[in-house]
């Protein structure tokens, strides 16, 4: 969780009607294990996440020293659900995490005033996660679990080991 509410920035995977994907750089804003990416209206992700809620995303923290500092990478890739967010208090809320969690969001003005998806130029998506690979070199040199989550996306459920997903049963 405090990777997701320490790291801004995120890639987004999205699938089109042919299950292509197609990736893009978002904000994210985290309530927990949820993240809140925003995007316009007349967006091909947009688009393309209506049809198909199924999405992926990846969230990193790369230390400033680069190399030398390889002992404080931590990741997190995440399978998931999207959700057009269109009652009024959760994309209060989502405008308010974001403002909240972008330093450049609090003064630029950007969600004070957003509408419901079909009234204005922006929306809100909610990612809650399915499954995903915690990848924290501050453990191991290497070290990935497997995450799977609650059916809400709101706690993680099990923790399995990376190696189990090599085996046969």
């Amino acid at each position: 969780m405090d990777l997701l509410r320490t790291e801004e920035i995120a890639t987004l995977a999205v699938l089109d009607e042919h299950g292509w994907p197609s990736a893009s750089t978002m904000h994210i804003a985290a309530d927990g294990l949820r993240v809140y990416m925003h995007t316009f209206a007349r967006t091909r992700k947009r688009l393309e996440m209506v049809k198909d809620e199924r999405v992926s995303y990846a969230v990193s923290y790369l230390p400033p020293g680069g190399y030398d500092e390889r002992f404080e990478t931590r990741s997190l890739q995440v399978k998931g659900r999207a959700a057009l967010v269109v009652e009024p208090d959760e994309i209060a809320l989502a405008a308010r995490l974001s403002r909240d969690q972008f330093p450049w969001a609090a003064s630029s003005g950007m969600f004070e005033h957003v509408k419901g998806p079909d009234e204005g130029q922006q929306a809100f998506f909610r990612i809650d996660p399915t499954e995903a690979l915690w990848a924290d070199h501050r453990v191991g040199l290497m070290w990935r679990t497997v995450l799977d989550f609650t059916p809400d996306g709101t706690h993680v459920a099990r923790m399995r080991a990376y190696r189990d997903l090599f085996t046969r049963d």
